[in-house]
């Protein structure tokens, strides 16, 4: 069976994002989730292994972006939105 999404692949990466990204993100996994488990259709045995690992991929990402921001808002400061800081994030709108 062919997945059409790579898990074999580890790459560490780091963002900086707004808070606000972050809820976005939540949201979007969520929802998403939500989608393929109940709305995407069904369509046989042999995608059950990839619909698990899916949503497992999901719920997995959810609890790690969750678990980082929740470590985040404890530990960081709030960074201002200086000038200095303002090369990390795109104008907003």
């Amino acid at each position: 069976m062919r997945i059409d999404f790579d898990i074999d692949t580890i790459r560490k990466n780091k963002l900086e994002l707004l808070d606000c990204q972050i809820e976005l993100i939540l949201r979007s996994l969520e929802f998403y989730n939500y989608t393929y488990k109940f709305i995407y259709p069904r369509r046989g045995k042999s995608e059950s292994l990839e619909s698990n690992l899916r949503i497992s991929l999901v719920n997995d990402t959810y609890e790690q972006i969750l678990s980082q921001f929740s470590d985040s808002r404890i530990k960081n400061p709030i960074i201002s939105n200086s000038d200095e800081n303002k090369k990390y994030f795109k104008k907003i709108a």
